[in-house]
């Protein structure tokens, strides 16, 4: 008779034929090995492509930096030239001005006032570069051209009829200015510095012509250079010159396109 096997024994075959279930199988090992293949994935990628978006954001913000500090830039220097200007103007000006209340007579102090504050406005002008500061250059002029009057009405001289009209030119008055300019030159037409303000006008309107006539005009009547705007005057026509130029190769350029197209045209 066969001895039948022990309680402990059937206990211990049943553990070795059952499959516990925390035990990993070859069927359930698959989606955990592709989930941790993709997360390496994920994790490989992002740390190659995490440098570059660093860099990219980096340069933006850099850029975004740079061109609020250059208009940052730009304000302060706007500003702070017209306080400079101001600063440097404004103590001559209380001087003359202290003498004139002192001696009306004083036309050296008159003259040197009427001439600080065109110089002075004209150059705030040329910078101004809101309603406030074309307000301020245009009270600078103005009070210029006041004081212009008060000298020519004792001293009848060029060089003061001539300040007088570019104020009024950088005030706007163009047609006056130029007025004013063209009788001064015909009555004295040996002061160089009034053709080369006419000329300055002329040029600013588009008559080229004219200008180019005013500047070669104050070389002629001043070949020595007495009132020192020969340098001035060339200037300005070696850029006419060079403009008049570049309009024609351009005229040239165009006509030459425009009968090469055409010649293209008839060929078809």
């Amino acid at each position: 008779m066969a001895a039948r096997p022990s309680k402990r024994a059937d206990e211990d075959k049943a553990r070795e034929d059952a499959v516990p279930e925390h035990t990993v199988t070859p069927t359930k090992r698959r989606p955990i090995v592709l989930i941790a293949v993709i997360v390496c994935s994920v994790i490989m990628v992002g740390s190659i492509l995490l440098p570059s978006l660093s860099a990219i954001v980096s340069g933006a913000r850099r850029s975004i930096s740079a061109s609020t500090a250059a208009a940052s830039t730009e304000a302060a220097t706007t500003t702070s030239y017209r306080d400079k200007l101001d600063g440097y103007y404004q103590p001559k000006a209380s001087q003359l001005e202290d003498r004139l209340s002192k001696d009306s007579s004083d036309t050296a102090a008159l003259i040197n006032l009427a001439n600080t504050y065109y110089t002075w406005g004209a150059t705030a002008v040329s910078r101004a570069s809101s309603d406030d500061d074309r307000a301020h250059a245009k009270d600078l002029l103005a009070k210029a051209m006041g004081y212009y009057d008060s000298y020519l009405a004792t001293d009848d001289a060029a060089a003061a009829h001539a300040s007088r009209a570019m104020c009024q030119y950088y005030l706007g008055d163009v047609d006056g200015a130029k007025s004013a300019l063209e009788e001064l030159a015909g009555r004295v037409s040996s002061y160089a510095p009034a053709w080369v303000d006419l000329g300055t006008i002329y040029e600013a309107a588009g008559d080229t012509q004219s200008a180019t006539n005013a500047y070669n005009k104050a070389l002629e009547v001043d070949p020595s250079d007495t009132y020192g705007v020969k340098r001035t005057a060339t200037s300005k026509l070696s850029s006419l010159t060079s403009a008049s130029t570049s309009a024609a190769a351009t005229t040239t350029d165009e006509a030459s396109t425009g009968s090469a197209a055409t010649a293209a045209t008839t060929n078809e």
